[in-house]
């Protein structure tokens, strides 16, 4: 299996970004540590999990980080430490947006699963079917790779298009289609199906399949799809915020050791593989689709007459998390825990300013969320770590 840190990192060195800036130490803030207090989406602010992130960053060169422990049933439990933004004042917050990088491939892979259960494509389906206006441009190998292989990342696609902000003249959705047709002209490096090649592009593709299902842009279907069914508030695209002010955390380069802040993120182009940002207690909203309780209440839904249609369908959400090769499935690596009781699922994300992961125990319907508001090559470590405190926080 391939190594989480491994995978974690090549997450973010994909992804480009730049920036320069001096970083004071960051401090921990009274009001993240208040007694329990109800916060956005009915999440509970806890000052165990501040003192946790405290102690996980603390002298790290990580401004500011936010956390989330999820349980099916009960209340969400948040909690934040440190700055906004490295020399800046204002305190992170436990309902602040966090960017979630390539967290957002299990949101692009639910959103495709609900056009399936609606009968809008087919998990087969295949590019040639979906967008026949691409397939004469790309390929010929391409022309029948299915939705399931551009979200398993054994479509044989490139891992980015040669450059994301080709075709600015065009509408996002029209640059996508160009962007493919650019990148997918030469010979997979392995047949579509028969090899493992992590790509944000193949996510692209997919979610310009799902735009050409519904002839809606991507971004319009992820608000009407997954945010609003679940509830989920505070949900965009992009940098989190104003450009320029510190009403949302910035994210951070780490350089020489040392936080530079920026506001700056992927190509929008790139958006099915990595550009929402929305509070942790939103996203604990999202990740808690994927433990047996949800699955249970999908269920019950789908077998009772009169009832209103599940969420998602039993065979979507088999196949969400269905193994394919080096332990992928549609936007989650699928591998096994002690803590979980079984099987974990777990995936990192980051645009090189941020950096998020999240571990979910199906079988004892938890979750563990953290995302610092900077990438760095130590940063992965410091949020495993800080992942393994929430973890012991439940123990």
């Amino acid at each position: 299996m391939r190594h989480l840190h491994a995978l974690a990192w090549l997450v973010a060195a994909q992804l480009a970004a730049l920036g320069c800036s001096p970083y004071p130490n960051a401090t921990n803030q009274e009001d993240t540590t208040a007694p329990r207090a109800l916060a956005a989406d009915g999440a509970l602010v806890d000052p165990a999990i501040t003192e946790a992130l405290a102690r996980a960053f603390e002298g790290a060169p990580v401004p500011g980080v936010a956390a989330a422990i999820a349980r099916a049933g009960a209340d969400t439990r948040i909690g934040a430490w440190g700055l906004r933004k490295a020399g800046g004042e204002a305190p992170m917050q436990p309902g602040d947006p966090v960017h979630v990088g390539s967290d957002t491939k299990a949101m692009t892979a639910v959103l495709a699963a609900r056009q399936v259960d609606a009968g809008l494509l087919r998990w087969d389906s295949t590019l040639e079917e979906v967008l026949p206006d691409l397939a004469p441009r790309v390929h010929e190998a391409y022309r029948g790779a299915t939705l399931t292989q551009f979200l398993r990342h054994t479509s044989g696609a490139p891992a980015n298009a040669p450059n994301w902000r080709d075709f600015t003249d065009r509408s996002l959705r029209e640059r996508r289609i160009e962007l493919a047709a650019a990148s997918l002209k030469e010979a997979p490096a392995a047949a579509p199906g028969t090899g493992f090649l992590y790509s944000n592009l193949g996510y692209m593709v997919a979610g310009a399949m799902v735009e050409a299902a519904r002839d809606a842009p991507w971004e319009e279907l992820m608000r009407t799809d997954v945010f609003e069914p679940l509830g989920i508030e505070g949900a965009g695209f992009g940098v989190p915020g104003t450009l320029g002010e510190e009403d949302a955390p910035w994210g951070h380069v780490v350089r020489r050791g040392a936080p530079s802040p920026v506001q700056l993120d992927n190509d929008p182009a790139l958006g099915p593989a990595g550009t929402v940002h929305l509070p942790v207690a939103g996203w604990a909203r999202f990740v808690l689709q994927f433990t047996d309780a949800a699955a249970a209440e999908d269920a019950a839904a789908e077998n009772l007459e009169g009832a209103d249609a599940p969420f998602l369908s039993a065979a979507s959400r088999e196949k969400l998390v269905e193994v394919g090769l080096d332990d992928y499935a549609c936007g989650w690596l699928v591998t096994k825990r002690g803590w979980a009781r079984g099987t974990a699922l777990t995936h990192s994300g980051s645009n090189t300013t941020w950096f998020a992961t999240v571990w979910i125990a199906p079988g004892t319907n938890r979750a563990f969320l953290v995302a610092a508001n900077a990438a760095g090559p130590a940063v992965p470590g410091l949020v495993d770590r800080a992942i393994g405190a929430l973890i012991a926080l439940e123990e």
